[in-house]
């Protein structure tokens, strides 16, 4: 079972939550009357880049587990992004009707050469308390940016039953994120503009064994945000049909709004996830995840995944997968503004309707009988994923201005000792 963990991010990385989902983990999680009795070491690294130079990231990933006496483990883990590039700001109407999206220009408070030159450093940790059936974890982590900071703190809690065929999951978290922009040509807000935002998010799960080849997971979360939730470098350009503006060919907005979105928002998301183990394909496994989401803003996504776990002998393993993601757009949604008198707007093309497909490959070798290790696990990955409007579930008449795509190649390695 997985344990609830925060994922707020700053506006900058929030691109990255589904690259992030194919990072292999560098820590195994907790499961009820399981405890790790070796210490374990991991490092990886991920790079990921947008297509039209956009953004670019560098992923640093630190991690660190050990054994307190016969019934606890603790974990420490250390993050760094470096973030490079240009983000889109807003759409533009073009006098012949079409829209086309405007990048962030080059800052000349950039020491980089980009408009988005951006560390994020962050840190957490946790315990592990194990008991003959069960398991309980509480945790906190640190993100900090030079215009973003968050805290999070969460517990989960795992119980066997069944003679451990079933386990079920609760889990708990809480974030605290502070937002200061940075004066900059696309920053929308004020100099001096200070805002917070807090989340919290609550999950109920269960895990149960079918038979000796195959598990069924089913997960519950619920969210809840309030605060600050518009994006500080987003703009939304109105045009008025009645009177536009257009000289020498060239259409102008007629006015100019920061991005304006509700302080509240509820989330429901419902995952399941069935595994199914093949002996006479040594020893190979399918996952199949399906999640529907949606939130009161109007957003109604799914996510398929399938993958194949495919040991070849030796010690290694090939993972094939493939993914496909749809969703509605918000409510307040606008690819441009047209109505100036809504309480909310926003052209940002994460909240638009939209559907996407990736797939990628993972080659794992886990190496054993070192002398001085227990065993030692490598890793390395790519992904390729493409952002299309064409691709939303029964297609949408959207265009392509904000179509886009990226590569994430990871790799690691993991020492127990």
């Amino acid at each position: 079972m997985k344990s609830l963990n925060n994922t707020e991010k700053s506006a900058f990385v929030t691109c990255l939550s589904l690259a992030a989902m194919a990072l292999p983990g560098l820590m195994q999680d907790a499961t009820a009357g399981r405890v790790e009795e070796t210490y374990n070491a991991g490092f990886q690294y991920g790079n990921y880049s947008e297509s039209g130079k956009r953004i670019g990231v560098d992923i640093f990933e630190g991690a660190l587990s050990a054994p307190i006496g016969k019934s606890m483990t603790a974990t420490v883990n250390l993050v760094r992004d470096t973030i490079t590039g240009a983000s889109p700001v807003y759409n533009q109407k073009n006098a012949d009707g079409s829209v086309k999206q405007v990048l962030s220009g080059a800052s000349p408070q950039s020491e980089c050469g980009a408009s988005i030159c951006e560390q994020r450093d962050a840190i957490s940790s946790g315990l592990t308390y194990f008991f003959d059936a069960a398991s309980l974890n509480v945790g906190g982590g640190f993100s900090r940016e030079h215009d973003y900071m968050s805290r999070y703190f969460n517990t989960n809690l795992s119980l066997d039953l069944n003679n451990k065929l079933t386990t079920l999951n609760y889990g708990a978290s809480f974030a605290f994120d502070e937002i200061e922009p940075s004066p900059s040509p696309w920053n929308a807000q004020p100099i001096g503009f200070k805002r917070s935002k807090t989340s919290q998010q609550y999950l109920l799960g269960v895990s149960q064994i079918i038979d000796k080849d195959s598990l069924l997971q089913s997960n519950m979360t619920f969210a809840y945000h309030t605060g600050y939730m518009s994006d500080p470098y987003k703009v939304v350009a109105f045009y008025n049909a009645d009177q536009p503006l257009l000289f020498g060919g060239v259409l102008y907005a007629n006015a100019i709004k920061a991005d304006k979105r509700p302080e509240e928002k509820f989330q429901w998301a419902w995952l399941t996830q069935y595994v199914r183990h093949f002996g006479q394909f040594n020893d190979a496994a399918l996952h199949i995840d399906y999640r529907f989401s949606t939130d009161d803003w109007g957003v109604n996504a799914h996510t398929a995944e399938f993958s194949w776990y495919q040991p070849i002998g030796a010690g290694w393993q090939l993972v094939p997968r493939f993914r496909y993601y749809s969703q509605d757009r918000a409510d307040f949604y606008q690819a441009v503004g047209l109505n100036r008198k809504a309480s909310f707007y926003s052209s940002d093309y994460r909240l638009a309707d939209f559907g996407a497909i990736s797939s990628g490959i993972k080659l794992s070798k886990e190496i054993t009988g070192l002398k001085s290790l227990h065993q030692l696990n490598i890793q390395t990955g790519f992904e390729y994923y493409d952002h299309s409007a064409d691709y939303q579930l029964g297609g949408n008449h959207a265009g392509s201005f904000a179509d886009f795509s990226y590569y994430l190649v990871t790799a690691s390695f993991n020492l127990k000792f």
